[in-house]
Formats: structure tokens, C-alpha cells, sequence
């Protein structure tokens, strides 16, 4: 991981409507008997699917375990849909957390969501489940779609490259200056048959590069020979994914004869690609010039 900023932190505002029941706080929208069936399906230990710490509930008391820390919370519940788990004795009025965790909220797919309470960038991304759902979380799920295919048009009309190299170099030279953050290269032909090139790059809180301009016919048939060099059309319909918060990637190239080529992944499956992100970026930045600047 290059250069990597620590992240920014939004907190979701929510309503407290206090209720009290069987000698703990509640609160929210919703019946007495409804919280207490939601607390009631909380109880027990989960794991962080994206790291070590844990959570464990004993009616509406809450213990985080954490490699550092260990801390237990008295706890309350708020909000319809969706539904929110807060500290009931929240340190400052800005702020119903837990320490270092943000509100969690409660997913109807029985997970337990929430983000580091860190500023100026994205922090950990913490995915709570059962620790028996642990093994299907990691598991590598493959979703292709449609068949690999040959294309017959050379003609790109649209061509849509985004990926995340934060978790990952891929097979970007670690000294090249592709620092760690997400990545777009699109090239559009538009109206009056004209060609633009974007190239853009940004991370939690700076931009790498941010490029835009015109390029020639002959620019985008050497895009469609390096998709070609890549033997990207044998790999249509590639999506796969898994529930770790890493990086993620997404390809979409249109043809004049209407072919198209789609491949995308996300979680721990991004850190996997059958083509070079690398030679995709130096293709995009013999226009951009963004190397160049820099020497």
C-alpha cells in the first residue's frame, strides 16, 4: 500500500425516543416489544470479516475486543429502517459511537456494519457476522456472466477502466509514482466522431492526476490492439467478488458493431486480474504526460 492517508469520517445523524423495558434503554421508532426482540437477536459473539476485533452481547450491555482494547458499552437501539446500534451514554452530544467504531448499523442480511471513527480518509470498513458465517464471508464467490467471445470490431467507441490500487500494487511497479487511490481511465468518442481521453486519480484527500483532452483515431487503435494484446475478450463476463473490504475493479469497452466487453470484481477477488493494469496506465499517460511532469 502506497502513500496511504488516514481516512474521513461521516457519522449518520439519527432521532433518540428513549423507552424504557425489562430495566434497560431503549430507543427509536418502534414498539417496547420490537426493540427487545431486536436486542434479543444480537446476543452472542461476532467477528470483524475485515480484521481481529470482536463484539459480544449480554442483553443490552456490549463488550468490543479489539487486539488493543477491551471495553464494554451499555447500548440502545434507534431508527426503522435502517436500524442503528448507539451508545447510550455517548461521551459527547456529537457523537453515539464506541470509541474508536462508529454507530453500527444493523443490516437485514444479519450483518453489523460500521467505519473507524478516524478523520481525513476512509478508515476500517468493520463487517460484523455469526463466526459459523465467517467461512461463506471469505469464500470467493464467482458470478460470470454471458461467455468469453472473440470481438471482430477494431472500432472502440467507449472505453471505461476504474480500479483501486490502495490494498494492492497489482502489477504497477512499486517505484513508479502511481500512488495508492482509485483510478479512471475513459475514453469517449462522441457526436461528431471526436475522441477524449480522461485520465484521473485521486486519493482520500488529494488527486494524483487529473487529466482530460482530445486524441486522435489512430490514439484509440492502439487501445483497441493493447485490449487485444491482453486477450481481455476471452475474459467477458468475469465477476468475482467476496465480502472483504479491499479494493475493487470494473472494465466495460463498447464497439461499433454493438460488441461489448465487461469484466468487474470486488473484495479480496480484485487483488486477482487476468490483464495489466500497469500497461493500460502508460498507455493513458503518453497523452496525460503525468510521469513526465514529474521528472
Amino acid at each position: 500500500m502506497k502513500n496511504k492517508i488516514p481516512p474521513i469520517f461521516l457519522a449518520a445523524g439519527v432521532v433518540i425516543l428513549p423507552l424504557i423495558f425489562a430495566g434497560y434503554t431503549l430507543a427509536g421508532c418502534g414498539s417496547v416489544g420490537a426493540r427487545a426482540e431486536e436486542l434479543n437477536k444480537l446476543q452472542g459473539h461476532w467477528v470483524d470479516v475485515n480484521g481481529e476485533t470482536t463484539l459480544d452481547f449480554d442483553k443490552n450491555r456490549m463488550t468490543i475486543t479489539s487486539p488493543y482494547d477491551k471495553e464494554t458499552y451499555k447500548i440502545r437501539i434507534s431508527g426503522a429502517n435502517p436500524r442503528y446500534i448507539e451508545n447510550a451514554k455517548a461521551k459527547y452530544d456529537y457523537d453515539n459511537g464506541f470509541g474508536v467504531i462508529g454507530t453500527i448499523w444493523i443490516g437485514d442480511d444479519n450483518v453489523l456494519t460500521a467505519r473507524e471513527m478516524i478523520t481525513d480518509a476512509d478508515g476500517h470498513q468493520y463487517r460484523f457476522v455469526r463466526e459459523e458465517d465467517l467461512d461463506n464471508e471469505l469464500e470467493i464467490q464467482i458470478k460470470d456472466r454471458d461467455l468469453p467471445k472473440s470481438i471482430a470490431s477494431d472500432e472502440i467507441v467507449s472505453f471505461n477502466l476504474v480500479f483501486s490500487n490502495e490494498d494492492c500494487t497489482y502489477d504497477i511497479p512499486p517505484e513508479e509514482p502511481w500512488y495508492g487511490g482509485v483510478y479512471s481511465i475513459d475514453v469517449e468518442k462522441d457526436d461528431d466522431g471526436a475522441y477524449e481521453l480522461s485520465l484521473h486519480g485521486s486519493g482520500p484527500s488529494y488527486v494524483i492526476v487529473d487529466y482530460s483532452g482530445p486524441v486522435s483515431e489512430e490514439y484509440v487503435k492502439g487501445l483497441a490492439n493493447l485490449v487485444k494484446e491482453q486477450k481481455i475478450a476471452e475474459y467477458n463476463g468475469w465477476w468475482h467478488s467476496n465480502n472483504e473490504h479491499f479494493g475493487s475493479w470494473y472494465l466495460n469497452i463498447e464497439y461499433a458493431s454493438g460488441e461489448k466487453i465487461l469484466m468487474e470484481a470486488s473484495g479480496r477477488a480484485a487483488l486477482e486480474c487476468p490483464f495489466s493494469f500497469y500497461e493500460f496506465l502508460k498507455y493513458a499517460d503518453k497523452e496525460a504526460g503525468y510521469t513526465k511532469e514529474l521528472q
